[in-house]
């Protein structure tokens, strides 16, 4: 309906141009006024339909540019979004680097500290694997020091036990002997007391004979 009234608008506006350049002052000739008379009917109707056809298509295009600008618009915010996240990401890992790096220096610092302990700690275990080794040799000679030794102590146990068996027996011979002794002594004693009792018989028998014969 829109393209008939075009139509018709285009045909009313083609008749009153056609007037107006005739009447105003005879810009236009007989012949030129002729010669857009002769535009038919159909001529015109195919002019604004062709005109209508590249209208729709410039607001088909029109809309078609307008959604994809919107499209677009929204595409430009939903990437600045994620380039200001990444942004942020990547300000986040700068300072995770930069807090590396301050690690990774204390790190190797640290590892220097280590690598200068451990240079000491192995030349210790140098030092004291080279004495462990004399001690070794130490240990195998006092070994040997020892078996003998040892070979030495039960010789001198093997004649201790002889000499306290020799001891034993003579000690036993000892108390036979301090035994015979007291009674040789015991004996002794028997005799002396006799002998005195004797010398006193005799005495008293001498006194007896003299007083008797008078002998002074």
């Amino acid at each position: 309906g829109s393209a008939t009234s075009s139509r018709a608008g285009l045909q009313q506006g083609g008749g009153s141009t056609a007037r107006r350049m005739t009447g105003s002052g005879g810009l236009m000739s007989a012949a030129s006024a002729a010669a857009l008379a002769e535009l038919g009917h159909e001529n015109i109707v195919q002019m604004s339909q062709r005109c209508m056809e590249e209208l729709d298509q410039r607001n088909r295009e029109k809309a078609t540019l307008t959604k994809l600008l919107a499209d677009l618009k929204k595409k430009k915010l939903s990437y600045d979004a994620k380039l200001s996240k990444k942004q942020r990401e990547v300000d986040s890992t700068v300072v995770q680097i930069k807090d590396m790096e301050k690690k990774l220096q204390a790190l190797t610092h640290g590892n220097k500290t280590v690598g200068a302990e451990v240079a000491g700690l192995r030349a210790e275990n140098e030092r004291l694997a080279a004495e462990v080794d004399q001690l070794r040799a130490d240990l195998k000679e006092a070994s040997v020091t020892y078996d003998a030794e040892a070979a030495e102590v039960e010789k001198l146990r093997q004649l201790l036990f002889t000499y306290r068996k020799e001891v034993g027996a003579e000690a036993k011979q000892k108390d036979s002997v301090q035994q015979d002794l007291r009674a040789t002594r015991t004996a002794q004693t028997l005799i002396i007391n006799r002998l005195d009792d004797m010398e006193k018989r005799r005495g008293a028998l001498k006194t007896c004979v003299a007083g008797a014969f008078n002998l002074p």
